[in-house]
């Protein structure tokens, strides 16, 4: 595994918008000051959207608790591999890979359905499970057990190897807490197919079918048995399995449906088989057409499987004529109040236009992202908000005052940052929007080991709030003097001073 690459691609959630890095992080670290080893840290929260209107809540780890993870994976990756090799039947454990990522998966997602089809034969029975909360549930303690075997961990609890190492690591990266992983880094991925290695194993020793039947991708499992009491059987001896190691599955996604279950669901064959001619303008827009409306109608029928989504990448290559444009960028523009996952996909879309020089319709499209910047922000919905700050930040397209003086009232690091970062381009917004909170939140001793970390640190790096002696860490220190940023610049454009503004109403009591 090269730790570089780790670094750079599993330390922030994939989720993030594109403008956040830690490749220079990752360049500089090797001569840092060590942080101090055992400190707890706690990581950066990022609520992400589903399809449907469900949320996942994300971490972004502290930087030095994720760099001592990835230095510890690194050095031992030839064990953990070991481990995960134990699984007949993950396609999902991670392999060493160039490229974007550090690792990638055994079977690349494309590739997933013929993996189950290769399974099938001989089954009668679909069984299907999902274990509950997975990253969130998993017990740290459990980690180590997976890599020493569990009798042995039990024996010498307080060994420097491995497996207890990485146990207390994973802890120290979130507050001391031994129950969950942060969603997101390629560490965590890496750590619960290590445990999962373990269940499969055990589980395909009882029942020898299951390593010819069966298929896990992630926390969800597919076996294909020769008879519904098989079957249930099967969910017997796993539930029992995954208990072992403190998981659960959920009740609510477990299924035994009789026959075999397709690998792929209905919509994908309807969207798949959709025609989408360019040979000339006037045909593309008739089938894009076509193609979102069985994409809208489909929407309301699974809404929990980001299917608009789907038919946005599923114009390949994106329409670029004069009728075909702007129906593909107005169904775009629509995606995103039915099915907020779509942002990042609109992003490169509206980067493909600009690029192009294709009308964007400038007006229309800042008009909604501006509404749905302001919807969002109430919510704290990070992901959404900053998708849309990144698009009017790269785009060069204005923010609303009433729309940011909403973010600046957020929780959300990632948001907060984008919004500041524009503020010293603007003139208007460097006016009228008071960010007291988040300089404030900054500035308190003992930021950069807590939920703000991100926020602190870009802050205090730009200047925008007295540094406060780094909280007595001399690796954040180094990292500010080697000019490390998490987030990278637009195009050179006027920066202004960032005004701290002081709140309208002064009490009496609070100056001399």
């Amino acid at each position: 595994m090269d730790v570089d690459r780790s670094l750079a691609s599993g330390y922030f959630p994939q989720e993030v918008p594109v403008s956040f890095s830690s490749e220079s992080f990752a360049k500089v670290r090797a001569g840092l000051t060590p942080h101090p080893i055992g400190k707890w840290t706690s990581p950066v929260r990022f609520s992400l959207a589903r399809a449907g209107g469900v949320r996942r809540s994300t971490e972004i780890p502290n930087p030095f608790a994720q760099g001592a993870l990835v230095d510890l994976c690194s050095t031992h990756w030839s064990t953990l591999q070991a481990r995960t090799r134990l699984s007949p039947i993950s396609m999902s454990r991670p392999v060493k890979r160039r490229g974007d990522r550090s690792l990638a998966y055994l079977c690349a997602l494309a590739s997933r359905p013929e993996a189950m089809i290769q399974r099938m034969p001989g089954g009668a029975v679909t069984l299907k499970t999902d274990i509950s909360q997975f990253y969130p549930s998993i017990y740290t303690h459990a980690v180590d057990w997976a890599v020493r075997g569990k009798a042995i961990a039990k024996k010498s609890m307080r060994a420097t190897t491995l497996g207890p190492t990485l146990d207390k690591r994973l802890q120290v990266s979130r507050s001391g807490q031994t129950v969950g992983i942060s969603i997101g880094p390629d560490t965590s991925w890496l750590v619960s197919e290590v445990v999962l290695a373990r269940v499969d194993e055990a589980l395909c020793k009882k029942h020898t079918q299951v390593a010819r039947r069966a298929v896990r991708f992630g926390d969800d499992m597919t076996f294909y048995a020769s008879s519904e009491g098989e079957a249930y059987e099967v969910l017997s001896d796993y539930e029992r399995m995954l208990a072992d190691y403190e998981l659960a599955l959920n009740p609510i996604k477990v299924q035994v449906v009789r026959g075999i279950e397709p690998p792929e669901p209905r919509w994908v064959t309807t969207l798949r088989q959709a025609r989408y001619r360019d040979t000339n303008d006037a045909e593309l827009t008739h089938d894009l057409i076509d193609l979102f409306t069985l994409a809208f109608d489909a929407a309301r029928d699974y809404p929990t499987q980001g299917i608009l989504s789907y038919a946005m990448k599923r114009c390949d290559p994106f329409p670029g004529g004069d009728r075909s444009w702007p129906v593909y960028r107005d169904l775009v523009l629509a995606t995103m109040t039915q099915e907020p996952s779509t942002f990042r996909h609109v992003y490169q879309v509206l980067q493909y236009a600009r690029d192009r020089k294709l009308a964007v319709n400038t007006d229309r499209v800042v008009e909604v992202l501006n509404e749905l910047c302001a919807q969002h922000a109430r919510f704290d919905h990070g992901f959404e908000v900053s998708w849309i700050l990144t698009i009017l930040r790269e785009l060069d397209l204005p923010l609303d005052v009433s729309a940011a003086q909403l973010v600046a009232e957020m929780e959300d690091n990632v948001s907060l940052v984008l919004l500041l970062d524009m503020m010293r381009s603007s003139a208007a917004l460097a006016v009228a929007v008071d960010v007291n909170q988040a300089v404030e939140r900054a500035e308190i001793k003992g930021a950069l080991s807590s939920t703000d970390w991100l926020l602190a640190y870009e802050l205090r790096a730009s200047k925008w709030c007295p540094p406060k002696a780094w909280d007595n860490l001399d690796c954040w220190k180094e990292l500010n003097r080697a000019k490390v940023r998490f987030l990278l610049p637009t195009a050179a454009t006027t920066r202004l001073p960032l005004r701290r503004r002081r709140p309208a109403f002064l009490p009496s009591w609070g100056y001399p």
